[in-house]
């Protein structure tokens, strides 16, 4: 399941980060491929995305050029320039199967709603304390969860197995994630013992 990767891959969120400080237009290239002139932006927009999914869609080559002439790019801190520049040299290094599971993961993000977003910001950082072997529990929790109609979650997690397998953060880790599930109830379960 797509939302199950996003816990997987963190880029996800710092990409829909990006998407909100950008702030600068990139030209949209055209010709086949992405090659070839650029046109003219027009009219300037509000960012869709952010500099580095601008960048990306690009030719390595065309990247490069962005960077080393645009005035806009050029004004960023150096710290901001060396990060986009890590970001595209991971996603060339990519085979289009990831890139577009990485679409596909940044699709899911924007169509969480801000509560979400950030229910997703405060369980993420918990899920990573977690031993590998916890994770994976949580994540075999996870899967039953999801599969369940949404009037059995929360009796799914405020069962005595859930109860007594998992601590306090791995359930709220579970909690958190019910919350981000087609038409889940926002009610914490009825017994917790935090």
């Amino acid at each position: 399941m797509l939302l199950l990767s996003l816990f997987l891959f963190p880029t996800l969120l710092l990409a829909q980060e990006e998407g909100r400080k950008g702030t600068y237009r990139l030209p949209r290239p055209t010709g086949p491929q992405g090659r070839g002139t650029f046109k003219n932006p027009g009219p300037r927009q509000p960012p869709q995305g952010g500099i580095f999914r601008r960048l990306r869609d690009l030719p390595p080559a065309q990247q490069e050029h962005f960077m080393a002439n645009n005035p806009r790019f050029r004004q960023l801190p150096p710290e901001r320039q060396q990060q986009i520049r890590e970001h595209l040299r991971q996603w060339n290094s990519l085979t289009p199967e990831q890139k577009e599971r990485q679409r596909e993961r940044e699709e899911i993000v924007q169509s969480l709603s801000p509560a979400q977003r950030q229910e997703v910001r405060t369980i993420f950082p918990e899920y990573r304390q977690l031993e590998p072997a916890r994770r994976q529990a949580v994540l075999q929790a996870f899967r039953r969860l999801r599969d369940l109609p949404p009037e059995q979650r929360q009796a799914f997690l405020s069962s005595p197995q859930v109860q007594q397998h998992f601590s306090p953060q791995e359930r709220h880790v579970l909690e958190g994630l019910n919350k981000l599930l087609p038409n889940s109830s926002s009610k914490p379960p009825g017994d917790s013992d935090d």
